[in-house]
């Protein structure tokens, strides 16, 4: 004769179904990690190589394209200031000297004395008659701005009294890095972008592993609570 009491065999009716809920969590968590991380990290189907590599996603970048068809590398105008010849700077800087002057307190020539002119708000110097097209010309002279300017003045500011056009890059970044020591509290030069795009993965990698420790809690959540009405159903 059985000893089994009438309800000694009942169990929550939905016990499997929490049990296999648990279970295919389980198998989610981990099959589908190592592809989420590939998706933040990068990797993938480099060679056979599985290390995980940092992908930048959604950064958009300035590039030109090459006379054999394929891509320069981006315009770096921090990492070029950052190599930049101040003293090459200085000799470029004798264009300017035909209509500005370089010295703290200089005059105004037929152009605005250029001393502290990076940092300065734009059409800003006591006494100097600006052209309508520059004074509209809202902010104050960045690095950034200015590299625009020498580039391609009347572009940068249509209807300026400037024309000049340096086309070649690092002959602007040396003599915007000459312009910039013209000031007793220089101001620094812009970051390279190897910097701004780590820093913008380190922000990646933070938020991912937050991602990544909600979802492991939710999984340990699921698991615990059917472990324990399987507990309570054999009891």
């Amino acid at each position: 004769m059985s000893d089994n009491k009438p309800g000694d065999n009942q169990q929550d009716p939905l016990l499997s179904n929490k049990i296999a809920a648990a279970a295919l969590a389980a198998l989610l968590l981990i099959f589908g990690l190592p592809q989420l991380a590939k998706a933040i990290f990068g990797g993938g189907h480099h060679g056979g190589d599985d290390e995980l590599h940092l992908a930048y996603c959604c950064v958009e970048l300035e590039t030109t394209t090459a006379a054999g068809g394929g891509e320069e590398a981006p315009y770096d105008l921090g990492t070029m200031m950052a190599e930049a010849n101040v003293t090459a700077g200085e000799r470029g800087a004798a264009l300017c000297i035909s209509c500005h002057t370089l010295v703290r307190g200089g005059a105004n020539g037929t152009g605005p004395n250029l001393w502290g002119v990076i940092g300065r708000d734009v059409a800003s110097v006591p006494g100097f008659n600006y052209t309508g097209a520059l004074a509209a010309l809202e902010g104050e002279w960045t690095y950034e701005r200015m590299d625009a300017y020498l580039a391609n003045s009347q572009e940068y500011v249509p209807g300026g009294a400037m024309v000049q056009r340096i086309g070649r890059d690092n002959k602007r970044a040396e003599l915007l890095a000459f312009l910039g020591s013209l000031s007793d509290n220089p101001v620094p030069f812009p970051a390279p972008l190897v910097i701004e795009a780590a820093t913008e993965g380190e922000a990646l990698i933070e938020s991912a592993a937050e991602t990544l420790d909600e979802g492991v809690q939710a999984i340990e959540a699921v698991v615990d609570d059917a472990v324990e009405t399987a507990t309570d159903g054999d009891n």
